[in-house]
């Protein structure tokens, strides 16, 4: 099993030339069809790499072979969403693979993987403009309400001992991402700050956290002129130091009449890949009234509303919330005491699960996974869904109470 690691991320986050990606694109689509008989699928990998998404390419293919006849265990990536990017037809052949392998595979996994091809089915629908969907959310509920009890009578059982990583985050490669962000944007022009696992390195550690993988900052939405975030992508995309991989939003569907629904959409994430494989994730925040939240499509963070004051990272003058302490205690409860695991589910007071279907599917699966194998993050990960309305518990057993 490959092992997590920077080296392996800065490996996955960085731009490949086109005989890689087309040689292993081609590798994997032999691999793949091998594996699964469903040459959809195959394209579906093999398009990931053509496309240079090594990194979601890899792990897609790492499904593939967990889940296939081989069943290897690659890398630990227990909450992938294999379902982004596919078809309709896509969608269909990963059903069939996924009906074909129930008997190989313990019922919470292939429960919870067809759980996501069903949320996909829905977002799909959603995105061609459907407005009914009642007969696919009620086959999405029965699917949740098969799953659940898996869930409910599992006691999170001891798996293998967690090993912690060695602090082996590249600070130099740190700060060279983190001096070209300031050229393409400057602080005093963009106010953008650094944020979450970034900020409290600064407060805790006076630098960059040795278990971290990316650098995370924000900048605060403007309704009354949306098109400055166009103008601060723009500027990123001009700098030969970055590529702008991902532009992400924030999504909710809700019922805008009986029966009727829609999805309400919010710009949240700008995913950058320095040259040297560094990723930037510059997160879209949105005030609301004494409030602001940042997320993406699939999680949401809220706090307090900040003031920015002047930092310092690695020689780096920067912005960040002025109170220090309300805002890591918002995001992390006790932040004075390192941690070398962190979950940004169960490690975050602030998190707010986001209405989708999407979301609901991966966080029952996270919940499946935990059940079976972590008991601390179970309960965790238990209560939290339970507070934030989506579960009931009644009596020791979990119902669905909301699927949006």
């Amino acid at each position: 099993m490959l092992s997590k690691s920077y080296s392996l991320l800065n490996f996955l986050n960085r731009s490949h030339t086109p005989a890689f990606r087309h040689g292993v694109g081609d590798a994997a689509w032999a691999g793949t069809v091998a594996v699964t008989g469903r040459p959809s699928i195959a394209r579906l990998v093999r398009s990931q790499f053509v496309q240079d998404e090594t990194k979601y390419a890899f792990r897609l293919a790492g499904w593939v072979l967990r889940r296939g006849w081989p069943g290897v265990e690659t890398v630990t990536d227990d909450f992938f969403d294999f379902t982004i990017g596919a078809s309709p037809a896509d969608l269909e052949a990963l059903e069939g693979f996924i009906a074909a392998r129930r008997d190989h595979l313990p019922e919470h996994l292939w429960r919870a993987d067809d759980l996501f091809v069903r949320a996909a089915r829905i977002h799909a629908q959603l995105d061609a403009g459907a407005r009914d969907i009642e007969v696919l959310r009620a086959d999405f509920r029965e699917h949740a309400d098969a799953l659940l009890p898996l869930v409910s009578s599992a006691h999170g059982n001891a798996g293998a001992p967690v090993t912690e990583r060695e602090g082996d985050f590249s600070v130099d490669d740190a700060r060279t991402a983190l001096v070209d962000l300031a050229a393409a944007l400057p602080v005093q022009q963009w106010r953008w700050y650094v944020i979450s696992g970034t900020f409290l390195g600064i407060v805790r550690e006076g630098g960059f956290l040795a278990h971290d993988y990316d650098v995370d900052v924000g900048v605060t939405f403007d309704p009354e002129h949306p098109e400055e975030l166009d103008r601060l992508v723009e500027a990123l995309e001009r700098s030969p130091r970055y590529v702008v991989k991902k532009l992400d939003e924030a999504q909710s569907v809700v019922e805008t009449a009986p029966g009727r629904y829609a999805v309400e959409r919010a710009p949240a994430l700008v995913k950058l890949i320095h040259e040297n494989g560094i990723n930037v994730d510059v997160f879209v925040h949105h005030r609301v009234g004494d409030r602001m939240w940042h997320g993406s499509s699939i999680h949401q963070w809220e706090n307090s509303a900040f003031e920015l004051a002047d930092y310092t990272l690695a020689g780096v003058p920067v912005l960040g919330p002025a109170d220090a302490d309300r805002y890591l205690t918002e995001n992390y409860g006790d932040w004075r005491t390192p941690v070398t695991e962190f979950n940004c589910t169960t490690g975050t007071p602030n998190l707010v699960i986001s209405r989708t279907f999407r979301s609901v599917a991966l966080f029952l699966t996270r919940l499946a996974h935990f059940a079976h194998g972590d008991p601390v993050e179970y309960a965790k990960l238990r209560a939290t869904l339970v507070a934030d309305g989506m579960l009931r518990d009644e009596g020791g057993v979990l119902r669905l109470q909301r699927d949006i």
